[in-house]
């Protein structure tokens, strides 16, 4: 039987508050032929500093200062070839720019190879992963962590382990997204490198074709792939440039949001820092987080909108959710639609349009208003005021945005439809109606490829017989609607709703 430690008991500072180290198991782990401790930790005058020969796994966390509830979390995983780890540098360096952003993050020190230490050394990294996310999962409400907002990160050879991790069954939990630092993803001969020995290290000499193909995670990247954030330098020679490229075009070709930042120098290793072009990866990683609703502001009453998403909880208090709604979650378009529950008597519709929002705003409350209810129907009007902001995106941009919103919902709510009102005609955005063209088009042509999902178009009926704006649907500000202009909605949108 398998026995753990009892962490409350066995924690071990190494710092004041903000470091502490977790076993992740107690007396010999799992997989191990004896319980010697081999490790060794080397910090040579010119080079990185490393540990190899470990036997005896642990979890470092690092916990933000601030005592928000329900903040996202990410388990970094160090390279090494799977022979030793980088560990500071590509460890405890990287979790405490997440912990000052807000993030908690815990590095995982996972078994590498020594020889003769183990029954069966390829399945242990992935043993050790597991082992982490369990005690994650295990002290959430202890370090106030979003269960459904855990990532992996991975740098080089950890970068394979946290890919591992991120396909369906390969670990017990629900991965929401990875960010795969110059990542040796492929185990192909193709695509690994002769200076690598990542694939040597797990599989040997000669691995078997079925082999390379199972610890290939780009050839099983599918539709419930998490998200993912990878980076990596063209001149690496250790990982070939083709690992990130092949991942990323994996997730295009499946339609799952990522975020690939290729730099032309910089080599393997450097870690936070690519002194070769002077740049920071990290800030990149920190807002892609935050787009795609993985990280919540370090004070949520500082957060956009945060007092109205407090309000809808107040009031599921007083007056608990129907089973099963149809969710109206967007802008003020939808806001304002206060009579919505009248002009479709019989539908147990729950109004959750705030503000001003844009898109990045509904991601970041998705966990809020959208996720907690269980809609068998989320109905989304939001995009308009993205386009109209003063940051002037693309209507790329704000299709990605609702790419990444669809498949929050879609990988969190399999069974829910998801259907998106198109961005309507406002007279007073008449400037930007080429992008609204675009966006909607791109927008309804995605939805079309997707199971159980609808673009609502209301566009077309809002323009006159010569194609102009109707001026006599719009309030005076010519952007929020009339009693007429919803009236135009409801016709179109009730053969959508579900009874």
């Amino acid at each position: 039987m398998k026995k753990y430690f009892v962490i409350s008991f066995f924690l071990m500072a190494v710092s004041a508050s903000a470091q502490k180290i977790v076993p992740l198991y107690e007396g010999r782990p799992p997989g191990n032929k004896t319980d010697e401790n081999k490790e060794e930790f080397t910090r040579p005058e010119n080079g990185r500093p490393t540990v190899k020969n470990v036997t005896i796994p642990t979890l470092t966390y690092y916990l933000p200062a601030h005592a928000d509830a329900g903040r996202g979390a990410v388990i970094i995983c160090p390279g090494g070839g799977y022979l030793n780890l980088s560990i500071e540098d590509g460890g405890y360096d990287i979790a405490k720019e997440f912990a000052a952003a807000g993030i908690s993050a815990f590095v995982l020190k996972y078994r590498t190879w020594v020889s003769g230490a183990f029954e069966n050394y390829r399945d242990i990294p992935l043993q050790d992963l597991n082992r982490a996310m369990e005690i994650i999962h295990a002290h959430a409400a202890e370090w106030k962590i979003d269960t459904a907002n855990i990532g992996l990160m991975g740098l080089s050879a950890g970068g394979h382990l946290a890919a591992m991790g991120s396909i369906p069954g390969k670990i017990g939990r629900r991965v929401a997204y990875t960010m795969l630092i110059y990542p040796v993803v492929s185990f192909q001969d193709s695509l690994t490198s002769p200076r690598s020995k990542t694939r040597k290290t797990l599989l040997g000499d000669n691995p078997s074709a079925a082999e390379k193909i199972t610890f290939s995670p780009e050839l099983h990247v599918s539709k419930n792939t998490p998200p993912a954030f990878v980076v990596q330098a063209e001149d690496d020679s250790t990982s070939m440039v083709g690992n990130s490229l092949a991942y990323y075009e994996a997730l295009v070709a499946h339609e799952v949001p990522g975020r690939l930042l290729i730099y032309q120098k910089g080599g393997h290793g450097f870690a936070l820092h690519n002194k070769a072009e002077g740049a920071d990866w990290m800030p990149d990683a920190i807002k892609w987080m935050g787009l795609n609703g993985f990280r919540k502001a370090s004070s949520a009453a500082a957060a956009p909108f945060w007092n109205e998403i407090a309000a809808f909880k107040e009031q599921d208090k007083i007056n608990p959710p129907p089973a099963s709604p149809i969710l109206f979650v967007g802008s003020s378009s939808f806001r304002k639609w206060t009579d919505v529950n009248q002009a479709f008597p019989g539908y147990p519709i729950i109004n959750r349009g705030f503000g001003g929002s844009i898109l990045t705003d509904v991601i970041r409350y998705a966990y809020d208003i959208i996720i907690p209810y269980k809609p068998k129907q989320v109905v989304i009007y939001c995009g308009e005021n993205d386009l109209a902001t003063p940051d002037h995106i693309p209507a790329s941009e704000v299709v990605n945005r609702f790419k990444t919103l669809f498949t929050i919902i879609r990988q969190n709510l399999p069974a829910a439809t998801i259907d998106f009102v198109s961005i309507k005609p406002s007279p007073v955005r008449a400037a930007i109606q080429g992008k609204v063209i675009e966006a909607n088009k791109a927008i309804g042509q995605f939805l079309q490829r997707q199971p159980n999902a609808h673009f609502i178009n209301v566009y077309n009926a809002m323009l006159d017989a010569k194609g102009n704006m109707r001026k006599e649907l719009f309030l005076e500000d010519m952007l929020h609607m009339r009693p007429n202009g919803y009236a135009i909605w409801k016709e179109i949108m009730l053969p959508y709703l579900k009874k």
